[in-house]
């Protein structure tokens, strides 16, 4: 044991001062003085031959590889120049490449840095704290990528307006950058050193390399940065934007057409040097893209992804411990009561957004602090009643205001603690909901080591005035650094524990344990670049009664070869029997499932080659009950040139015997006296066809066409029992026997199609021109084959509508700074 004590410390010791040494070796710029340049900027154009440049030295920067060699100095030069003035930063770089490969400059839409093009970027942490940071990227082609960095965390919502322009030259290409101090936000001091760090990637050779040596076996990327020291004099400007917008839309379905006009503005407002004011007035997401819908067998709620802008910039402070689904904003949670001689209409798919706001920001101390607030509409579904033929409105959602506070401080050694509140209130009878939560991370020096946790409480009101309430927590500790990792946790979540009015939780009523342990080979090797083994397991039970649940462990590969194709395969085994306390869909019921296991297997080919492809295929299989899972996804994409690009998706699944949850029988007074169970084959199939065709950086087509079918099979039904387990009946699914159908038989069609043209007209202004097509069609015709299946959904009535939106971004900096130069 005390052996085992001491190898620890000297483990932790030489972590410590490995790191230390590197942080003394952090690269410095020493900045110029601002009255050099305060007379005159640069024109943005790439060519880097303005007075602006004349006399500011240039300095060599030598790039440290980050992949695929690890620490490897960078065969190729690269040339910076830095400069500031009262308006903004300003970065000159050129690359030279001897390679004698070609630069690479496929086009792409904005903030699509995922293209076969060369990038260089640079990383400003201004209050130098480790954990946030802006990364700009320009492409070779001139693409630009702007991306917010929170804890390790990369979101790409996050947009700003700056100017860049790439030229390639005989020696290779360079880039000019602009970077207003309205785009970014820094302390009110008179002196300051930022954190920077520069990034550069040579896309022929699969290298990207940084000014400042990031070690890849170190957790995180900010943390890792140079030091920019020398700005003096620089102010945070008054940070004051607006983007009104006018959308017309063309309506059409079926043989109903109509013609709609709609417009608002978004406005930003810096009011500290720290803080930036958020609203959106009269929103219209009526361009958002379309969401990837599926059809939901299982008991729980589906998680869909956040499209609209408002709710994804800027709102990585909000997302702590699931207690923020911006998706509620707009939903429409009532249902309707219809007595017997009623018949619905029509009931609303949302609530009406009324507006929307927030606050977000971090003081120079590592203070972030976050507020959201938004406002949704009454909702009403029309009803016909049938005895007196008269058509009412019934009204489902309350007027209800949503709001969020978080309140998060940045520690020493990358380490954080916060506090988050949600609240919902409903202003016409229905439920209120508080959710107060906190969490942390405490890491030590060198950043190997790391204790995390979450803890939540919540409280529901009715309007009888019945409060319910419940908590949840979890806590891990980690070796989150180094070729060696491991992980071991426990969360716990009570049975009445809902955060769901403002945030996500599938079901609660859970205990689990969890651990992990790695190998991570970061260098690269004979057959590999890098390479990765992993194993775990978890146990779990419920909280209340404790019973046993499940006991699952799996194994991990991932691979990087020499040739750049990656490999992953994994296998997960459950040797005993799981049960399932939530598919039965009531109380004190549940389900077993024998001892399964399943596989998977993933390539994915060379990005840089003209055509590449992801492939994975797996099994699953539960030999007692004779169940069996296969699924094929097929990904090619084929880059035709450098502004068009073709990529399909393919993915299907089907199972065999699947067996879950039918209906329920229930007595006279609606107590549920049987759970039925059926088994079924179950086909999912979903075709994804996208084409992109960039004109040129500022203007761009996104094709986009989804088809998602689920066929649902029943053949055979069972009577739960109360062990959970299944009892043939005679039950047929049937209401009549010369149906041809099983009544809980489903042949489900999602279709959809959205085509974006965006042509950027300014910096932050755009026109964007959508067309959209959406079918939704749900039957029981199982026995149909997928092209007669496709005829039948695309012979449907469609939902149609092609809009055209005006957006126009207008900066009070930039206003006041071209009046000054025309004066």
């Amino acid at each position: 044991m005390i052996k085992n004590i001491l190898l620890l410390l000297i483990l932790l010791l030489s972590s410590v001062v490995t790191i230390k040494a590197k942080e003394d070796e952090k690269k410095e710029i020493r900045e110029l003085e601002t009255e050099f340049v305060e007379d005159i900027t640069p024109t943005i154009d790439g060519e880097l031959d303005d007075k602006f440049w004349q006399g500011i030295n240039e300095t060599e920067a030598q790039f440290i590889a980050f992949v695929p060699e690890n620490g490897a100095q960078s065969k190729q030069k690269t040339y910076i120049k830095t400069a500031y003035t009262d308006f903004g930063i300003y970065i000159a770089a050129r690359m030279e490449d001897t390679s004698g490969e070609p630069i690479r400059q496929e086009l792409g839409i904005r903030d699509d840095d995922s293209r076969n093009a060369d990038q260089f970027g640079i990383i400003l942490d201004t209050y130098q704290n480790g954990q946030n940071a802006f990364y700009l990227k320009v492409s070779a082609a001139g693409v630009q990528t702007d991306i917010f960095i929170n804890r390790g965390r990369s979101d790409y919502n996050w947009d700003a307006v700056w100017k860049s322009e790439a030229k390639i030259t005989e020696k290779g290409w360079q880039v000019e950058i602009e970077i207003p101090y309205s785009a970014i936000r820094f302390p009110k001091d008179q002196k300051q050193d930022w954190n920077i760090n520069f990034m550069r990637k040579i896309q022929s050779k699969n290298e990207t390399s940084y000014w400042n040596y990031v070690d890849n076996s170190i957790d995180g990327l900010v943390n890792q940065s140079g030091v920019l020291r020398g700005l003096n004099g620089i102010k945070p400007p008054l940070r004051l934007s607006v983007s009104p917008y006018i959308t017309s839309y063309y309506n059409k379905h079926g043989k109903e057409s109509g013609m709609d006009i709609t417009g608002g503005m978004d406005l930003k407002y810096g009011l500290t040097e720290s803080f930036t004011l958020d609203m959106t007035l009269i929103p219209d997401f009526g361009q958002t893209v379309s969401d990837n819908l599926i059809y939901n067998l299982g008991p729980f709620e589906v998680q869909y992804a956040e499209n609209r802008a408002f709710f994804t910039e800027g709102t990585e402070l909000f997302n702590k411990g699931g207690l923020f689904y911006s998706r509620r904003v707009g939903q429409s949670f009532g249902s309707v009561e219809l007595q017997d001689s009623d018949s619905l209409i029509s009931r609303p798919a949302e609530a009406p957004l009324l507006n929307a706001s927030k606050i977000t920001g971090r003081t120079k101390s590592g203070l972030g602090i976050g507020f959201f607030n938004a406002i949704t509409n009454k909702t009403f579904a029309e009803v016909y009643d049938k005895e007196t033929k008269q058509k009412r409105l019934e009204q489902v959602d309350d007027l209800t205001n949503f709001n969020v506070m978080v309140v998060d401080q940045s520690l020493k050694n990358n380490s954080n603690i916060s506090l988050i509140n949600t609240n919902v209130k409903r202003f016409d009878g229905g439920n209120n909901a508080n959710v107060i939560g906190s969490d942390f991370r405490l890491r030590d020096k060198s950043n190997t080591y790391q204790i995390d946790g979450f803890g939540a409480y919540n409280n529901i009101q009715n309007p009888e005035g019945f409060v319910e309430d419940g908590y949840k927590y979890n806590v891990s500790i980690a070796k989150i650094s180094g070729k060696y990792q491991y992980e071991i946790g426990r969360n716990v979540e009570s049975d009445t524990y809902d955060p769901n009015d403002m945030g996500f939780l599938r079901n609660p009523n859970e205990i689990t344990h969890f651990g992990a342990v790695s190998y991570n080979q970061f260098q690269p090797t004979v057959l590999f670049n890098q390479y990765r083994i992993r194993m775990g397991s978890n146990y779990s039970q419920l909280y209340e009664p404790k019973l046993y649940q499940d006991f699952g462990t799996w194994t991990d590969f991932w691979a990087q070869s020499k040739d750049f194709q990656s490999y992953y395969l994994r296998f997960n085994y459950r040797p005993f029997k799981t049960f399932d306390f939530f598919e039965p869909r009531v109380d004190d019921a549940k389900y077993f499932r024998t001892w399964n296991y399943s596989t998977n297997f993933q390539y994915s080919s060379d990005s840089r080659k003209a055509f590449m492809s992801n492939i994975s295929v797996g099994i699953w299989n539960a030999p007692d009950r004779e169940q069996f899972d296969y699924w094929i996804n097929f990904s090619p994409r084929f880059r035709v040139n450098d502004q068009l690009s073709i990529n399909y998706g393919l993915n299907f699944n089907r199972q065999f015997s699947s067996i879950g949850f039918a209906e329920h029988f229930k007595n006279e007074e609606g107590d549920v006296e049987q759970v039925v169970f059926g088994e079924r084959d179950i086909d999912v199939m979903s075709n994804v066809l996208g084409v992109n065709y960039t004109i040129n950086s500022k203007m761009g087509l996104n094709f986009r066409l989804r088809h998602y079918w689920n066929k649902v099979d029943y053949f055979n039904y069972f009577s739960l029992t109360n062990d959970g387990d299944l009892e043939s009946i005679a039950y047929t699914g049937k209401d009549l026997a010369s149906d041809a159908y099983e009544k809980h038989d489903v042949n489900f069609n999602v279709f959809n199609i959205d085509a974006v043209y965006s042509w950027q007209i300014a910096p932050g202004s755009f026109v964007n021109v959508v067309w959209k097509d959406a079918v939704q069609e749900v039957n029981k015709m199982v026995d149909m084959n997928f092209s007669d299946n496709f005829r039948n959904v695309l012979s449907t009535d469609h939902q149609q509508n092609l809009s055209v939106r005006l957006i126009y971004f207008l900066d009070y900096t930039q206003i006041k700074r071209d009046l000054i130069n025309r004066s």
